[in-house]
């Protein structure tokens, strides 16, 4: 009896202890599982868009800021690397003008404030006079020697020789078949109606008109040989290149400055 009681025991302790097996091993996650669980994981970024160019609205009732929203774009697309080296010859010139009138006026007016009139009245009007002799200089220098000039460049190309290749670009601006913006700035206005006009608008012409001359020379041993020698002449309305709401069409322009070089050079 005391055999078969100990056998019991140790059968009951045997089935409440925890069998130490090992666990059947569970499947494998799939392919399709692990990349799902890798997108979860790590979100793609966000589509980040450019900005969009802002365009510039203009008054389009305004004569000057149509002509010099164009000769912007002009000047930016010649001056680009592959095109032509600018030359600020003429910007130099102005702003020198400029710059030693407004230095003459603000020492005039310091000497008049700080010494009383009866000695500084000789000195102050030899001031007076050297700013008004250098502001009729700048007027004439813009008007009858740079006149409608907006763009001057020049290249070396190297192929067989060296050669040189000069760019000059004018602008004018029509409201009407007699009014252009080469009219000269008041008080000159008074005494001159400015240089002739380089060629009348044809006919038929729309306006306000966007007129440019394109001078080119191609020329090598300094100048001495000519290869190729150009003048071209295009006149298009402001309404082609601006919407209603003042926006420029760049692009439109631009194409049209590329049919231009083209035709200049010879291409």
């Amino acid at each position: 009896m005391a055999k078969k009681s100990a056998a019991s025991k140790a059968k009951a302790a045997q089935a409440a202890t925890p069998s130490t097996l090992p666990d059947a091993p569970s499947p494998a996650p799939s392919t399709s599982a692990l990349v799902e669980s890798s997108e979860e994981a790590t979100p793609p970024p966000p589509v980040v868009l450019p900005p969009k160019e802002k365009v510039p609205k203009i008054n389009t009732s305004s004569l000057a800021e149509l002509k010099n929203t164009c000769d912007d774009v002009v000047k930016e697309f010649f001056a680009r690397p592959s095109a032509f080296n600018r030359s600020h010859v003429h910007e130099d010139v102005r702003l020198a003008l400029g710059w030693l009138s407004v230095a003459i006026a603000l020492g005039t007016a310091y000497y008049g404030y700080v010494v009383p009139f009866e000695e500084s009245k000789t000195w102050v009007t030899i001031g007076v006079g050297l700013y008004a002799l250098l502001n009729s200089i700048l007027t004439l220098y813009s008007t009858y020697y740079e006149k409608q000039i907006i763009f001057e460049g020049k290249r070396r190309t190297f192929a067989s020789r060296i050669s040189t290749e000069r760019l000059t670009i004018s602008s004018l601006a029509s409201s009407s078949p007699n009014t252009t913006s080469l009219t000269p700035a008041f008080p000159l206005s008074l005494i001159s109606r400015g240089p002739a006009l380089p060629s009348p608008p044809p006919a038929g012409t729309s306006y306000p008109a966007y007129t440019l001359t394109l001078d080119y020379s191609h020329s090598s041993n300094n100048g001495k040989s000519i290869i190729h020698q150009a003048l071209v002449t295009k006149t298009r309305c402001f309404g082609e290149f601006f919407d209603v709401e003042g926006k420029l069409a760049k692009s439109k322009l631009e194409a049209e400055l590329q049919k231009l070089l083209a035709e200049v050079v010879g291409q």
